[in-house]
């Protein structure tokens, strides 16, 4: 019985040895990362779009960010998330004046695009081999590629909180649409 155990954990061993390797590999690519911001670009726009221009000051609840400083967040939480793992600086250029796009409806609109277009721009400059490249992210040892998959769980997050936010003010929030 011995035997067969040491036979059936030799012939594991190749897929146990390869795990270190594949988590090496390109997580995804630059062509796709750009294709899940340029939707969440169309997504962000689409709920400014949606609420009341007296919406944008709404918190739900003491202590939250409002409507306005949700959007921010997600939006220029996207640019920070990709210029520090392309550049390695935290320097994100102004795209706006907080003292007016948090109160003003198109000024609003006009940071959310201006942060998601800066996104994109930074994806853009970044070439595949540079997504294998070993960055540190927030303190974390990893790869681009992997530094920058955090755009796929930061904004839907952030953005999904602003659902209730838009209920509350009796706002049907747009269609969700992963593409």
């Amino acid at each position: 019985m011995r035997p067969f155990r040491l036979i059936s954990a030799l012939a594991l061993f190749p897929i146990v040895a390869a795990v270190p390797l594949r988590a090496q590999q390109q997580l995804i690519s630059q062509a796709a990362l750009i294709a899940v911001v340029e939707n969440h670009k169309g997504a962000v726009l689409r709920y400014i779009d949606a609420a009341p221009d007296s919406m944008l000051g709404f918190r739900p609840t003491k202590g939250v960010r409002t409507f306005a400083e949700q959007i921010e967040h997600a939006a220029g939480g996207d640019a920070l998330i990709a210029h520090l793992a392309i550049t390695g600086s935290m320097k994100v250029p102004p795209m706006g004046d907080s003292a007016v796009y948090l109160h003003n409806k198109a000024a609003l609109r006009t940071y959310a695009a201006a942060a998601m277009d800066h996104t994109l721009g930074m994806l853009k400059g970044v070439s595949d081999a540079a997504m294998q490249e070993n960055i540190v992210q927030f303190g974390a040892k990893v790869t681009r590629g992997r530094a920058l998959m955090e755009l796929l769980d930061h904004f839907p997050w952030t953005l999904g909180q602003t659902v209730p936010y838009l209920r509350l003010n009796g706002v049907t929030p747009p269609a969700y649409s992963p593409f």
